[in-house]
């Protein structure tokens, strides 16, 4: 028995330290470099935002002004929309319309890639002759009138050719499924502190880059942008400048479970495919972590009634502890106001959710997208595309 004690505590101590490394190191870095968030003046050259956009959401003409709404002296904006018959096209027209800096670009039905990788290849085949930085952004993305000046400022002033940054979701109500999207994205933002990687999201990038790595070619065959980005900006040694100072605001209005599981399955599922290094890590560590709290649930339990001995008992109990440590450390890095009830009730809940899907991605050869399903290869590599059946 006290051998089984000893390998459980050496098992809580192997699987809390990595994770707690990575958080601890990641919020040590936000607060250093919050710094990031000040204004640089000088120069500033033509500057291109392009928005892949489908379909119409709450509050999105709100969120899509904030991206027009910029004070950066020489900005166009470009929204890309899949159709003519997108219904979001008359809201884009009546902010075209008030804001003379911004245009839409039809890029039409994806055969070879991602949608979002056709839309974005159709945005950078129509820039304008005079951009020098690219900037991409989600439609569902909050700024406030100074990001643009500020997330550009390290590439005017010459400190970097790469810039990323990404954002925390701002649930409304605070359900499972929207808080649980929160916590996730925390962590995910822990690591892209850690280790820099462009977020599809909210990238700056110079154009000379673009051209230079022929990063419209190889879009046009991949199944997501970011991960396949970074590796061939890791190929050839570019740096990225990961951002911690100006992360967006993503509002989550009414997310369901399944809403939250959906956006699991992509985000665990692009690495698959391009990053299987990455997704093998993920799996291991992740599923492990899961049975460690399954165990130490357990354990804990049976230690108070006498049931196991000290050394297993103690262990169990502080891994919990350090483990609600962690997740309010992470709460403390997504900028609103989520309830400690509401954090609390969603972390749990985060975890094994995330597990499932990461089980379940072992079986998965497809990614099911905005009503298409791509079955990627080698690299993210897009083999076959379907529409998803309702």
């Amino acid at each position: 028995m006290n051998v089984l004690s000893e390998l459980i505590t050496l098992w809580l101590v192997i699987t809390a330290a990595p994770l707690t490394l990575v958080v601890l190191l990641g919020l040590v870095k936000v607060r250093l470099f919050r710094c990031s968030g000040t204004l640089e003046l000088g120069l500033f050259p033509a500057a291109e935002v392009l928005i892949p956009i489908k379909g119409v959401a709450p509050g999105q003409e709100n969120i899509l002004e904030s991206l027009l709404a910029q004070r950066y002296p020489n900005y166009w904006v470009t929204f890309v929309v899949e159709s003519q018959n997108d219904p979001v096209n008359s809201g884009l027209e009546r902010l075209c319309a008030r804001y003379p800096h911004a245009g839409v670009v039809v890029s039409q039905l994806a055969t070879g890639c991602a949608q979002k990788n056709q839309n974005l290849v159709a945005g950078l085949r129509a820039l304008k002759s005079d951009t020098e930085i690219v900037v991409f952004c989600d439609s569902t993305n909050l700024a406030d009138p100074d990001w643009l000046a500020r997330f550009t400022g390290p590439l005017r002033q010459g400190k970097c050719q790469v810039q990323t940054t990404f954002r925390a979701f701002r649930p409304d109500p605070e359900t499972v499924g929207g808080v649980g999207q929160a916590i996730y994205a925390a962590f995910v933002m822990m690591l892209a502190i850690v280790n820099p990687k462009p977020w599809g999201g909210g990238t700056a990038i110079r154009r000379e880059i673009l051209d230079r790595l022929n990063v419209v070619e190889i879009w046009s065959h991949t199944v997501v942008d970011d991960l396949v980005l970074g590796n061939l900006l890791d190929s050839t040694g570019i740096k990225i400048r990961m951002d911690p100072g100006n992360i967006l605001t993503s509002p989550l209005k009414n997310q369901s479970i399944a809403g939250f599981l959906g956006y699991l399955d992509r985000q665990i599922l692009f690495p698959k495919f391009t990053n299987p290094g990455i997704w093998v890590a993920t799996l291991i560590f992740h599923v492990n972590l899961t049975l460690a709290i399954c165990v130490t649930a357990l354990t804990g339990i049976a230690y108070l009634f006498g049931a196991v001995g000290d050394s297993a008992g103690l262990a169990s109990w502080l891994f919990l502890g350090n483990l609600v440590l962690v997740g309010f450390v992470l709460r403390t890095v997504n900028p609103f106001a989520i309830s400690i009830k509401g954090w609390v009730l969603g972390f749990f809940p985060c975890v094994f959710l995330a597990a499932f899907v990461l089980l379940r991605s072992i079986f998965r050869n497809y990614i099911d997208w905005h009503g298409r399903r791509y079955y990627p290869g080698k690299d993210g590599l897009v083999l076959e595309t379907r529409p998803v059946k309702p």
